[in-house]
């Protein structure tokens, strides 16, 4: 029996100036989502926690937009994401919002870096605004990135996932990057002073990142150019304060992107509370917080442990994904490119949003949503062979058991399918592409065996039974209501307390077939078996 694992899962805390929009949810949330539940359907001890990221300054910049207060926008976006995780399914253990105790424990652990010298104070020239007195940075500058051309803002570019400073973009009239510049001390954190640390980590990390990241971090390292510093603090009154320079200098904040990884650590320790700590810890992200992710917070997790704070360091997996696009544009809230999460899950439900975003999400490679697209597949993949199993199963299944052994056939079938999952939620080889395309595939080969089943062949009838069944644990990361629905068909509880396992996944249910309600309203099996695209 293999021993369990505590394992911690994260998403990116998503910025409250809106809903979740599709980009999110077929990125990091409901990858981060799958995988909680399939590490909870693997045995394993699971802790799966985040929170909004508050003191972004995309938060004032969208406030200024749309006429608000920045609090104001935080609480509307905090309680439309709350509602959009309940329409998911998506079962966070946490999602909180920064507060006081949470505010002390980020100051806390980067005044005490600070105090070791792993910081390094450094004048820079930011864009300056003399009309409002202030100087720009983030969200507030906009530019070309140097590296790729393409428009970014200050900080990480979104296309080439490279870092840039305020100051360093190609300047473009009537923005914040063409501001006059004007000198001012900050703390950084200087990358390249900490290079072969970060990188005798990444060669003794027994983890494979996928393709993007390798990327970043092949580039990086390997580039011959020195690696950049990050801005540990910025002169602005928005965020973390911290008075290192002392009372009379210019008010500084902790950088939000640096914070990030504080925040994991903070919701994560809560989420735990007196359980065992972390053996591994897997963190969902875009391709856009990559560099953070794999440099920055690499290297704080390696100074907080060398500088004796009280932090774990557990096999990390960062799991990125590419863009979701919208009419050929990356989903982005803060230029206004998207489609709601929320109503698009109101609009198609729970498991059919799961299924297709899970089966389109641009895991390793863009990919585009459209509406059409959207529809067909769920009509062709999903609709069309649950119409065609439950039109079988209530009309020829009811009261039937597992009174047999499964036939061959359904044995292999059920080997092949159950090895499919098994690949898509084992944390080395973890997809939810994958996971989706095993569902759609268990469903037709349900859907094909049932269409030629023989109610007078015992093992036949055992074998169907046992393969519809088998989704009962095989489905409940993905589609976890399906899941519900087959769990009830035989008697079972819909909504155990605990996750069903997958080592039991053979295991017959002690109740007998009593019917079951799986289509999608408008699809009708018009007096016949729907056609679901494979031969018998």
């Amino acid at each position: 029996m293999t021993e369990q694992r505590h394992v911690s899962v994260t998403f990116s805390p998503p910025t409250p100036n809106g809903d979740f929009h599709l980009g999110h949810l077929a990125g990091p949330v409901l990858a981060s989502d799958i995988c909680a539940k399939s590490q909870q359907v693997l045995g394993n001890d699971v802790t799966y926690a985040v929170s909004t990221d508050d003191n972004q300054t995309y938060v004032v910049t969208t406030a200024q937009r749309v006429g608000t207060s920045p609090e104001a926008l935080i609480d509307e976006a905090h309680r439309l994401m709350r509602r959009s995780l309940d329409l998911a399914g998506v079962q966070v253990d946490l999602f909180e919002r920064p507060d006081k105790e949470y505010e002390d424990y980020v100051r806390g652990f980067f005044t005490h870096l600070w105090k070791f010298g792993a910081f390094d104070r450094r004048v820079v020239e930011l864009p300056y605004d003399a009309e409002a007195g202030e100087y720009r940075a983030e969200a507030f500058v906009t530019g070309r990135c140097p590296t790729c051309l393409a428009h970014a803002r200050a900080g990480v570019c979104e296309a080439c996932g490279l870092y840039n400073l305020p100051g360093e973009l190609l300047a473009v009239s009537d923005t914040a990057s063409a501001l006059p510049r004007k000198p001012v001390g900050i703390w950084v954190l200087d990358l390249e002073r900490y290079r072969s640390m970060i990188s005798h980590w990444y060669q003794a990390s027994a983890v494979q990142l996928r393709p993007d990241l390798d990327r970043v971090v092949i580039e990086s390292l390997g580039s011959g150019r020195r690696l950049p510093y990050i801005p540990i603090t910025y002169p602005s009154t928005w965020g973390i304060a911290v008075d290192w320079d002392g009372p009379d200098s210019e008010p500084q904040a902790i950088n939000a992107w640096p914070e990030i990884y504080t925040g994991h650590q903070y919701w994560l320790a809560k989420g735990r509370g007196a359980r065992p700590s972390t053996d591994e810890w897997v963190q969902f992200i875009g391709i856009d917080n990559g560099f953070y992710n794999a440099f920055v917070y690499v290297a704080l997790s390696l100074l907080a442990v060398r500088h004796g704070l009280p932090i774990d360091l557990p096999l990390t997996r960062t799991v990125t994904n590419q863009y979701f696009l919208l009419a050929g544009r990356k989903f982005s809230t803060s230029k206004g490119d998207v489609r709601w999460a929320g109503e698009y899950l109101a609009e198609a439900g729970r498991d059919r949003a799961r299924f297709v975003l899970a089966l389109t999400s641009p895991e390793l490679q863009q990919s585009e949503f459209t509406e059409q697209v959207a529809s067909a597949t769920l009509a062709t993949r999903f609709d069309a062979p649950l119409a065609a199993i439950e039109q079988v199963l209530n009309t020829t299944m009811v009261h039937c058991g597992i009174d047999a052994e499964a036939s061959t056939w359904w044995y292999r079938a059920l080997a092949g399918s159950l090895a499919r999952f098994e690949s898509a939620y084992n944390l080395d080889t973890f997809s939810i592409r994958k996971a989706a395309e095993a569902l759609a595939l268990h469903l037709e080969v349900l859907a094909v065996g049932l269409s030629q089943i023989r109610t007078d062949d015992a093992a036949d009838v055992a074998g169907a039974l046992l393969f519809l069944w088998a989704l009962r644990t095989l489905a409940w990361p993905v589609t976890p209501d399906l899941a519900g629905k087959i769990a009830a068909a035989f008697g079972a509880d819909p909504n155990p307390p605990s996750a069903p396992l997958l080592r039991d996944t053979a295991v017959p249910p002690a109740g007998r077939f009593r019917g079951i309600a799986l289509s999608h309203n408008g699809i009708s099996v018009n007096g016949g078996p729907v056609k679901v695209g494979v031969s018998v």
